[in-house]
C-alpha cells in the first residue's frame, strides 16, 4: 500500500482554510489511500440484468458507479467503480439537506424582521419608513407574503409616510448572481440566485389557457403581479397541434420600455395548442442588474392587502444598530422546508439553506445569525460529513481526499462532486442518526410523487433521489427489499449521453428491491 498525500484540484474560491478542513478534518495528515471497508470486498460482476441494461443504451462502463450496501452495515451487495468522484447533479442536496437537518435541528426557523423608522400614529400612518430585514428564509412564497400583508395591516400599519427599505446584509457578502452563467438560459426558473430576501423563489408564472369569451385565441395571465411589469400577448389557438413541446412553438422576450427605468414587458408570441387545455409557464424574473423581483411583489402584494406607501420598496442598507423588531415573520419548520427541497428538487432553496450553513452564529430572539459566505458553508458542510464518515478502523472517509467537493450545495453546478462510496456511507450514517426520519420522508417515493414518481417498477418501495444536468444521471436513496432488508442505492452516469441512462438507473433501483 503506497501513502501518499494526495491534493484534489483547487477551484479559485478553494483558500488554503477549506483545504485544510477538506484534507484533515480529524487533525490526521497524510494517510495511507485505501477503500472504506464497507466497499473493501470484491464485488460480484454486474449482474445481467443491468448488463443488458448499459448495452441498451449504449454508454461505456467506465461512465457508470454503483453501490448497493445495507443501510445497517455489512459487505457491499454491489460495488461498481464507486471510489471515483463524479457529478452528482441535485443528488448533491442530500448533503446540505442532511447536514442542515443533524446540525440546526428539524424545528429550527428562520426569522424575517420588521421595524418601524419613525412614530406609528393611532390612525395607522408611519411617520417614517419601514424597514426589513431578511434572514435568508427560503419559503417566502406569493401566499405567505400575502399573510404577512394581512397580519402587517391587522398590527396597525396603514399607511407608510416613507420607503419600504431592505436589509440583505445576511447575504451581502455572496457574490452576485449571474442568472446566465450556468446554461445562458437566465429565464429558467432553476437559475434563479440566493437573496437573503427571497419571495417567491424569484418567479412568475404565465398562464395560458383557451379563452372561452374569444373563441379561436388563448387567455394568458401573470402570476404574481409584479410592479411596472406588462404582459403584451396576443396568442392565437392552433386546433391541429398536439399537445407537446408546445413551448416550442412559442418565442418569449423580456425587454426594458423606453425611457430606461418606466418598466418591463413580456412579449408573448406563437401559437398555442387548443388541446394543451390550461397550462403553465413558470419562469425566472432577471430583471436586469436590478434582479429586484422582492422589491415589486413587495410593493404589488402591500397595496392590494390595501396599505398605502408614499415612497417605494427600494436597498436600504443595513439594519440600524439597536433598533428593535415591530413585526417578527416565522418560516415553517426546517423538516417541512427540507421536504420542498428534496421532493420537488428546488434549487434555489437549496442555495438559502446551503448559505445558512455558512452563517457564523446561531439565532437569538433579539440577534439575528452573522453574514453567510460560500466559503464557510463549503467547509461546514465538507467537514461534517467527512467526520461523520469516518472509518476509524482504516482511519480514512471516502468523503475525504477529493472525494465530496461542495460548490453550492444545490448539484446545479460543474464543480461540484461526489463519489458513489461518499453518497453511500453518507446516507448510512443519516439512516443510524435522529434525522433520519424527517429525511426519509423529504425523499420522493418511487412510482408515488416527486421527481421519482415515474420509477413504476420499484413503486412504493424505495425513497430516492434524483439529479439530472446536461451529461449527468444519478439517483441515491433507501430501498426495502424482498427479503425485508434495508439498502443503501447510488447510481449515476456522467457521459454525453446520460439521458440514455434512466433505464439502467431504474434497474439498478429494481435489482436492488428483488434481493431474493
Amino acid at each position: 500500500m503506497t501513502v501518499t498525500c494526495p491534493h484534489p484540484p483547487s477551484p479559485p474560491w478553494f483558500g488554503t482554510l477549506v483545504l485544510a478542513l477538506l484534507l484533515a478534518p480529524l487533525g490526521a495528515a497524510c494517510q495511507p489511500i485505501s477503500k472504506p471497508a464497507l466497499v473493501a470486498n470484491e464485488a460480484p460482476p454486474w449482474p445481467p440484468a443491468l448488463q443488458q441494461a448499459l448495452q441498451s443504451a449504449q454508454l461505456p462502463a467506465d461512465a457508470v458507479s454503483m453501490l448497493v450496501l445495507p443501510v445497517d452495515g455489512g459487505p457491499a451487495r454491489l460495488s461498481v467503480d464507486a471510489a471515483s468522484a463524479r457529478n452528482m447533479a441535485s443528488v448533491m442536496k442530500l448533503f446540505t439537506t442532511g447536514v442542515a437537518l443533524q446540525t440546526l435541528g428539524p424545528a429550527f426557523t428562520w426569522h424575517t424582521q420588521l421595524a418601524l423608522g419613525g412614530r406609528l400614529r393611532p390612525d395607522g400612518v408611519l411617520e417614517g419608513p419601514l424597514l426589513m430585514r431578511g434572514d435568508g428564509d427560503p419559503s417566502l412564497v406569493i401566499e405567505r407574503v400575502a399573510l404577512m400583508m394581512t397580519r402587517l395591516r391587522a398590527a396597525g400599519l396603514r399607511d407608510i409616510h416613507g420607503d419600504w427599505l431592505l436589509d440583505r446584509s445576511a447575504f451581502a457578502a455572496v457574490p452576485v448572481h449571474d442568472a446566465s452563467a450556468f446554461d445562458n438560459q437566465p429565464l429558467k426558473p432553476h437559475n434563479a440566485g440566493p437573496d437573503a430576501l427571497l419571495i417567491g423563489h424569484q418567479a412568475l408564472t404565465l398562464r395560458l389557457r383557451p379563452d372561452v369569451a374569444n373563441p379561436g385565441w388563448a387567455t394568458i395571465s401573470m402570476e404574481p403581479e409584479l410592479r411596472a411589469v406588462r404582459l403584451d400577448a396576443k396568442v392565437p389557438l392552433d386546433d391541429k397541434a398536439i399537445c407537446r413541446d408546445w413551448r416550442e412553438s412559442m418565442s418569449l422576450q423580456l425587454r426594458p420600455d423606453p425611457p430606461p427605468g418606466s418598466g418591463w414587458t413580456f412579449t408573448l408570441k406563437g401559437r398555442y395548442p387548443s388541446a394543451c387545455g390550461e397550462r403553465d409557464w413558470p419562469l425566472h424574473w432577471p430583471g436586469g442588474e436590478e434582479q429586484d423581483h422582492t422589491e415589486r411583489v413587495l410593493d404589488t402584494a402591500w397595496r392590494r392587502a390595501g396599505g398605502l406607501l408614499q415612497g417605494q420598496v427600494q436597498p436600504g442598507g443595513a439594519w440600524p444598530p439597536e433598533t428593535p423588531a415591530w413585526f417578527t415573520w416565522e418560516s415553517p419548520p426546517l423538516a417541512t422546508v427540507v421536504r420542498d427541497i428534496n421532493k420537488f428538487s428546488n434549487n434555489v432553496m437549496a442555495r438559502q439553506l446551503f448559505l445558512t450553513l455558512g452563517r457564523d452564529a446561531a439565532p437569538t430572539e433579539s440577534s439575528p445569525m452573522g453574514p453567510a459566505s460560500l466559503e464557510a458553508a463549503r467547509a461546514r458542510v465538507t467537514t461534517h460529513v467527512v467526520q461523520a464518515t469516518w472509518d476509524p478502523t482504516t482511519g480514512t472517509s471516502p468523503c475525504g481526499n477529493g472525494g465530496l467537493l461542495m460548490d453550492n450545495g444545490s448539484g446545479l453546478s460543474r464543480i461540484e462532486q461526489a463519489s458513489a462510496a461518499c453518497v453511500g456511507r453518507w446516507l448510512q450514517a443519516l439512516w443510524a442518526s435522529p434525522a433520519m426520519p424527517d429525511l426519509l420522508a423529504s425523499l420522493p417515493m418511487a412510482g408515488v410523487d416527486g421527481t421519482a414518481r415515474k420509477m413504476i417498477s420499484a413503486a412504493g418501495r424505495a425513497h430516492l433521489k434524483t439529479g439530472s444536468l446536461d451529461g449527468v444521471a444519478a439517483v441515491a436513496g433507501v430501498a426495502l427489499g424482498d427479503s425485508g432488508r434495508r439498502y443503501v442505492v447510488v447510481g449515476v452516469v456522467n457521459d454525453a449521453k446520460a439521458d440514455a441512462a434512466r433505464p439502467l438507473l431504474r434497474a439498478l433501483v429494481e435489482w436492488t428491491v428483488h434481493d431474493q
